[in-house]
C-alpha cells in the first residue's frame, strides 16, 4: 500500500517509475477484511467545516473530532512530542525542566529576593519586616510553526507517512527555531525573551564576566563557575552546564584545567550517552549560540520550557487548488525564567 508513498518520493526525487495509483483498487484493498471484524480507515474522513471522523468497513462513525488535523498525531504521543524535543534542544538536555498541557495565560511565583536570618533578642520584641520576597511573572502562548503544501494524491494516499513527515520536520526545524528563542530570543514579534537576551538587558540578575581581549581561557572560566558556586543553588550535573558555539569549543582544545594536570574539556560517560564535560559539568555545543559567548547556568532551576495543549496541532487546508492541499503544522511555547540570576554569561 505505501510502495507509492512520501517516502519513496524523497528517497529518490529522481524515480518517475511510481505506481500509478487507482482509487478504485485502493478502495477495495482497504475494505477486505475477515468476517465480522471492523478495519479503521487509514484516513481521517473530512465531513464539514472542522468535524473529522473515523469509520468501519461498514461507513459506521466510532470517532469523531472537532479539534481539527492534530489528530494526524496519535493521542499517546501528543503528550510525548514536547520531551522528544530535546534531542535538538541543548537546554533541555542540559537540565531545563518542560511544563505540558497548559492552558490560558500561566504565571510562576518567582523569588525577589532573599530574606535575612538573624538571631532574635528576647529583650526587645521589635520586629524587622522586609519587603515582599515574592513576585508574579505571567506568560502567554507563542506559536512555532511550519508550513508546507503536497499532491492531494499524497494525502489520499499516504496520510499517516506525510504526517509522519511533518512531525519529523517540525521537530527538526522548529526544535531549532525554539532553541535559538531560548537563546537569544528578543521578547518581541512573537517570541520569547531568551537567556542570554535577558542577561544583557540593563537591571538582569544574572552574572556577567569579561574574556580576556586574547579570548577565553581557564581563568575567566573558573571565574564564571564560581560565580554560579557563589549562588548557592548547587551545581549538581543533572541541573548545571556549559553551552558554547562550536568556534569557541575548538579554542579550548589543548588548554589544561585550573589544575594544569589534565585537559580541559573531558569526555564521560552518562545515562548511557557519551558526553562532553568541563570542570565538573556538562558541556553542550549548539550553532544557536553567538560566537563569542559562553553560558553557564542552573538551567534546571533558571528556565521553563512551557507548551500549551495541543502539544502538536495540524491544521489542513484541502482546497488549496491544482490538485494540493496546504498544511500548517505548529506547536504552542513559551519560555519562563523564573530565576534569572542563575545564569552567568561570559563575553
Amino acid at each position: 500500500m505505501f510502495e507509492h508513498s512520501l517516502a519513496k518520493v524523497l528517497e529518490d526525487p529522481t524515480d518517475n517509475n511510481l505506481p500509478h495509483y487507482d482509487e478504485e483498487i485502493e478502495r477495495k484493498n482497504t475494505f477486505l477484511s475477515p468476517v465480522g471484524r471492523n478495519v479503521i480507515h487509514p484516513l481521517l474522513v473530512r465531513n464539514n467545516g472542522a468535524t473529522y471522523s473515523e469509520r468501519t468497513a461498514d461507513g459506521k462513525i466510532i470517532k469523531r473530532s472537532t479539534q481539527g488535523g492534530e489528530n494526524l498525531l496519535p493521542e499517546k504521543l501528543q503528550d510525548l512530542f514536547a520531551l522528544r524535543l530535546a534531542d535538538s534542544n541543548a537546554l533541555q538536555r542540559l537540565g531545563m525542566e518542560v511544563d505540558q498541557n497548559l492552558e490560558g495565560t500561566v504565571a510562576f511565583t518567582v523569588q525577589s529576593g532573599v530574606p535575612t536570618a538573624t538571631f532574635r533578642d528576647n529583650s526587645n520584641r521589635t520586629q524587622a519586616f522586609e519587603a515582599n520576597q515574592l513576585a508574579t511573572v505571567t506568560y502567554q502562548v507563542c506559536a512555532v510553526s511550519i508550513s508546507v503544501k503536497f499532491a492531494r494524491t499524497v494525502q489520499v494516499n499516504n496520510l499517516e507517512r506525510m504526517s509522519s513527515y511533518v512531525e519529523k520536520m517540525l521537530l527538526s526545524e522548529g526544535g531549532r527555531v525554539l532553541e535559538a528563542a531560548c537563546l537569544t530570543g528578543t521578547g518581541a514579534s512573537g517570541q520569547p525573551e531568551g537567556i542570554i537576551t535577558n542577561a544583557e538587558k540593563s537591571g538582569s540578575t544574572a552574572s556577567l564576566v569579561s574574556f580576556p581581549t586574547a579570548g577565553v581561557d581557564t581563568s575567566s572560566l573558573q571565574d564564571m563557575l564560581e560565580d554560579l558556586i557563589g549562588k548557592q543553588a548547587g551545581i549538581e550535573p543533572d541541573q548545571c552546564g556549559w553551552l558554547m558555539g562550536e568556534s569557541i569549543f575548538k579554542s579550548l582544545q589543548g588548554l589544561s584545567d585550573p589544575s594544569g594536570k589534565l585537559p580541559l574539556v573531558s569526555t564521560v560517560m552518562r545515562n548511557g550517552r557519551i558526553n562532553r564535560e568541563m570542570m565538573g559539568l556538562p558541556l553542550e555545543i549548539s550553532s544557536n549560540m553567538p560566537a563569542s559567548k559562553v553560558l553557564l547556568a542552573n538551567f534546571k532551576q533558571a528556565a521553563r520550557l512551557l507548551f500549551w495543549r495541543p502539544g502538536f496541532d495540524v491544521i489542513i487546508n484541502p482546497y488549496g487548488g491544482t490538485g494540493e492541499v496546504q498544511v500548517v503544522a505548529q506547536l504552542y511555547c513559551n519560555l519562563a525564567l523564573p530565576r534569572p540570576e542563575l545564569v552567568v554569561l561570559g563575553s
